[in-house]
């Protein structure tokens, strides 16, 4: 032992010590690692909505990878990225989720894949300078519980995590919709019924709890008894703050001694912070005061239910004002695909429908006719209670009436959506905003052509910190009118951010406008060309555009106005600011939902931006980032081919030219000291040539 010591001890020890320690190094490493992602939008780490979403399952979730082995280029890196993510997945998961990677070269495994629904691909390889085609697969399968979903092809990294998360999350909210619950928690119905309700002598006031009662115990049997049910009685003095609130109805009347009290009628779905207020209230009709939303309640509550937990979402499509129909294939058909996979658009006309209580979200695309003081009142009182609205306005429209050789002429788009939008702050102006650096294609007969119409905005004119545009290289507008936020940036309430603004070479048209590159040139006078805003993001509180409320009128089955009279009760809900900060996206042009600017695979910058609007306005803001993540779509911002050929050699050769001339330069300093220290301190010695 003391021979053993005296060796560990001796010199003769450090190479065998030195070997071990790396030996358990490598072993620690292998069980215990991490690793740093210095990608700008971090694209080899998980976004915090997948870390959650893999950190609390609760079924195994097994992730199958079905890749060929030693796939040619650039095949390769696709499938190293995969096995890389999924590291990452398999590290921030619980017990519950496992990653098995398939030996495709077993016949067995390819006969799986065929069982789950993946399809094989054609490879192209170079194999002793020839080159061969051979048929693999890539792609995963992911299964929870007895769902199966799978992502095939993989031939991109292209939002990799965005796809794998989304389908987890489909997964596990179609196998249980209270997937977002925890523990004990429940989500509580609360029905606020004043109990004044039962001397006003309103018909039905007897039966409304036991109505209620009904539905929920109906609702909350499908729902594993998550739900609980609770009656309020609120005082008179307690209904101005619920109102404020939830939104829920306030009644005024007199009582025997002719003083003013107040009752609230109102039924709430309520989860933490957040809240779904039912249409269920009280309607002055023809035959009398009654209550309303109580024929179908069972249903409106497990639409509450689901807007409240699932990531499915149901957002309002407006029509009735010729509006771009989603579901047409020559406009904005290819919108509604891009965004199908998490949402449903859903017709309403505000003539005859009223949002659906829960929804979050409406889409107001390319109106052109005007709406009624009602739609515009059931627009403005949504987003008071906390709605986000998606406005895609045209400044100018084509005006079919004169047609001229050589492009279609365009007339201002007089929407009344202009009284909403300038008392929110954003002042829409009637006309089209040009740009130098527009859409350039290659025309046979007169060469290059510039679409000004179609400006092609690089990162410095897209928001840099929100993270709908943070990660994009580039987009592609089109048609888009000038956008004022000044009001919106003056209101401390709001927070203003342009998404998408012109480059410093624009300009506005608002008459005689062709759109032919041939009939348009800049204007000389540099001082019109400026920068635009084109797209912008308004959140906050708002103030209503209305003073008071806009009572709906009501028409007998031949089409006549029915006069209401007069009641003793103020039956009104309106609200004059928002009880719940609300979100508005604003862009001057509804092309950009068109087959236009978006493709069928989604894969165009303007699909990303939109896609990206859609999950923010939504509550999905991870999403956003995680989506755009490893885009290949970052672009140089050199306009000329003589520039972009220059740092193209410049990186291949010429930092290695420089790194050589640096290294130079440092071997001739040091020479030049050594001889500096000789000649001070040992002038003498001849073993050193001074030069």
């Amino acid at each position: 032992m003391k021979k053993f010591l005296n060796w560990l001890k001796s010199p003769k020890s450090d190479f065998c010590l030195f070997v071990i320690l790396l030996i358990l190094a490598n072993i620690a490493g292998h069980s215990a690692f991490f690793r740093f992602d210095l990608t700008a939008p971090k694209s080899y780490s998980l976004s915090k909505a997948s870390k959650n979403l893999v950190k609390t399952l609760e079924e195994p979730l097994t992730i199958r990878v079905f890749f060929e082995d030693k796939l040619p280029a650039p095949y390769s890196s696709v499938a190293q990225y995969v096995n890389d993510i999924l590291v990452e997945y398999k590290g921030a998961g619980n017990k519950n989720l496992s990653v098995i990677t398939m030996d495709m070269s077993k016949p067995e495994n390819s006969n799986l894949a065929r069982e789950l629904g993946l399809s094989q691909i054609q490879i192209q390889e170079v194999k002793n300078n020839e080159v061969g085609f051979k048929q693999g697969y890539m792609g995963l399968a992911l299964t929870y519980g007895d769902n199966i979903e799978v992502l095939n092809p993989i031939t991109t990294t292209d939002g990799l995590e965005y796809k794998i998360t989304s389908k987890i999350s489909k997964m596990i909210s179609m196998n249980n919709t209270l997937a977002g619950l925890k523990g004990g928690d429940k989500i509580k119905l609360t029905l606020y019924f004043s109990d004044a309700f039962a001397k006003l002598g309103i018909g039905g006031s007897d039966q409304i709890e036991a109505l209620v009662k009904k539905s929920f115990d109906s609702v909350n049997k499908k729902n594993m008894d998550r739900l609980e049910f609770v009656v309020e009685k609120p005082a008179s003095a307690e209904v101005e703050a619920l109102a404020q609130k939830y939104g829920i109805q306030k009644i005024s009347y007199r009582d025997q001694n002719n003083n003013l009290n107040a009752a609230a009628l109102g039924l709430v779905l309520e989860l933490g912070d957040r809240f779904f207020a039912l249409p269920v209230e009280i309607q002055n009709s023809f035959f009398g005061y009654m209550y309303t939303g109580l024929d179908d309640l069972e249903n409106s509550i497990t639409e509450g239910l689901q807007s409240l937990l699932s990531n499915v979402t149901e957002i309002g499509y407006i029509t009735g004002h010729n509006e771009l129909d989603h579901t047409a294939e020559n406009y904005s058909a290819n919108f509604d695909r891009l965004i199908s996979g998490m949402y449903d658009l859903v017709d309403l006309d505000l003539n005859k429908d009223n949002i659906p209580a829960g929804m979050n979200s409406i889409i107001i695309n390319g109106p052109q006719y005007d709406y009624t003081e009602e739609e515009l009142y059931k627009i403005d009182q949504f987003l008071m209670r906390g709605g986000n609205i998606m406005f895609f306005v045209d400044g100018m429209v084509e005006d079919g009436t004169a047609q001229y050789t050589g492009g279609q002429q365009y007339v201002a788009n007089d929407s009344n959506l202009d009284r909403l939008l300038e008392r929110y702050g954003v002042k829409r102006e009637k006309n089209i905003v040009m740009d130098k650096n527009g859409y350039e294609y290659q025309n046979n007969q007169v060469g290059k052509q510039i679409l000004y119409w179609a400006p092609v905005l690089q990162k410095a004119q897209l928001a840099k910190k929100n993270p709908i545009t943070s990660n994009l290289g580039y987009v592609v507008m089109y048609q888009n009118a000038a956008l004022d936020v000044s009001a919106a940036q003056e209101d401390s309430d709001l927070k203003t951010t342009v998404l998408v603004r012109s480059s410093d070479e624009a300009w506005k048209m608002d008459s005689n406008i062709i759109l032919n590159p041939v009939m348009l040139t800049p204007p000389s006078d540099k001082s019109q060309l400026k920068s635009e805003n084109l797209v912008v993001l308004v959140e906050g509180k708002f103030k209503s555009a209305f003073d008071q409320a806009v009572i709906a009128k009501q028409y007998d089955e031949d089409g006549n106005e029915i006069e209401i009279p007069e009641g003793d009760l103020d039956t009104s809900k309106h609200v004059a600011s928002s009880i719940m900060p609300g979100k508005i996206f604003v862009s001057g042009s509804s092309y950009l939902t068109t087959r236009q600017l978006i493709d069928e695979g989604g894969s165009t910058p303007v699909s990303m931006l939109l896609m990206n609007v859609v999950d923010y306005m939504n509550g999905n803001e991870e999403l956003c980032t995680m989506r755009t993540k490893s885009l290949s779509v970052n672009t140089l911002t050199i306009k000329s081919m003589a520039a972009a050929n220059f740092w193209k050699y410049f990186n291949e050769y010429g930092l290695v030219v420089i790194l050589a001339l640096v290294g130079l330069l440092v071997w001739r300093a040091r020479a030049k000291r050594r001889v500096a220290i000789n000649k001070k301190y040992n002038p003498d010695d001849t073993r050193t040539i001074s030069k």
